[in-house]
This record gives C-alpha cells, sequence and structure tokens, in this order.
C-alpha cells in the first residue's frame, strides 16, 4: 500500500446542501411509484393510521435510528473484520442521536457495505415491500428511514472513485482513503 493520503471532508453545511435535493429525489423517487400503483388514497388514509400515532411513531422512530447504528457497527465488524476495541456505538447528547464509529481501516468495499446496509435494510428493503403490498404507513417508515442515510449515501458519492482495495477510516468531517 503506498503512503499517498486522500482526504474526504465535507463542512456540516455542505452536507446539509447536499442533503435537501437529495431526501427531495427520495421523496420523488419512492412516493411517485407507490402513487402511480396504488393512488393516493391510501397515502391520505396512512395519516390516520396507528403506526403514525405520536405515541407509537417516536418510540419506534428512536428503536430504528438505534438499530440504523448498530447495523453499521456490525457492517464495520464483519464485511471489515474490524475487532471490537476499534468500534464504539454511543449516543451524542448534543445532537440527540446515536452514532457507531470505527477508529480502524477497512478497505473501501467493506466500508461502502457498512455505509448502505443500514438504509438498505431500513429504508429501501420496506419502502419495495409497501409498494408490492400497498402498506402506505411502512412507505413512510421506509422514506423517512431512507432520508435518515442520506449522510451515508453523501459519503458514498465522495468516496465513489475510491478503488474497493484502498482502505478508509473515517475522520471527524468526513474519509481519509489511503
Amino acid at each position: 500500500m503506498n503512503n499517498l493520503k486522500t482526504n474526504f471532508t465535507i463542512s456540516s453545511l455542505q452536507a446539509n446542501l447536499y442533503a435537501i435535493p437529495l431526501a427531495i429525489f427520495i421523496v420523488a423517487a419512492l412516493y411517485i411509484p407507490f402513487i402511480l400503483v396504488w393512488g393516493i388514497s391510501p397515502l391520505m388514509k396512512a395519516l390516520y393510521s396507528p403506526y403514525l400515532s405520536l405515541q407509537v411513531f417516536l418510540p419506534v422512530f428512536i428503536l430504528l435510528a438505534l438499530l440504523h447504528e448498530i447495523i453499521h457497527w456490525l457492517a464495520f465488524r464483519l464485511a471489515g473484520k474490524i475487532g471490537p476495541s476499534h468500534l464504539k456505538i454511543g449516543f451524542q447528547w448534543k445532537t440527540l442521536t446515536p452514532y457507531a464509529h470505527c477508529d480502524a481501516a477497512m478497505k473501501a468495499s467493506a466500508y461502502r457495505i457498512s455505509l448502505i446496509l443500514p438504509a438498505l435494510l431500513l429504508g429501501i428493503i420496506p419502502s419495495i415491500v409497501a409498494l408490492i403490498f400497498g402498506v402506505s404507513w411502512l412507505l413512510i417508515y421506509g422514506i423517512i428511514f431512507t432520508i435518515v442515510g442520506g449522510g451515508d449515501f453523501i459519503i458514498l458519492w465522495l468516496i465513489r472513485k475510491v478503488k474497493k482495495i484502498n482502505y478508509c477510516r473515517i475522520i471527524p468531517a468526513g474519509v481519509d482513503v489511503k
């Protein structure tokens, strides 16, 4: 491995500016097919679904947000073959968000898997199931958890040209690649 390093960083402002059109794209890409297949009526009825009531939605959202980070942790561990001493999962009280962190380098291919897996399992696949069976409340959860993966999608975009054999290491504002 050569010693040349590339640093892919992004400011919070840049990330937020990228996240807005990304969220709009995700909503359109998932809502439009649903509406074309099932119409708008199921989505209107979903607003009254017990699954979207605050007393159900809030605890489910918190649990799924934590599960999102657990999936990252497991993917770092299994796909990246990273030992548990290099992994941390926790809660950042300042921003009220759970997080998973890996302080060891892993191959870019494993890092990509680790990035995409939570949005795939908690967002994209439930959205596809919702589209197939017309389950509007599941589509809403799927869209929300695809959007929750927006930061991961941005990092995937930043490292899109990195060869799969290169090593990536998470840093506070982005990714170091070697």
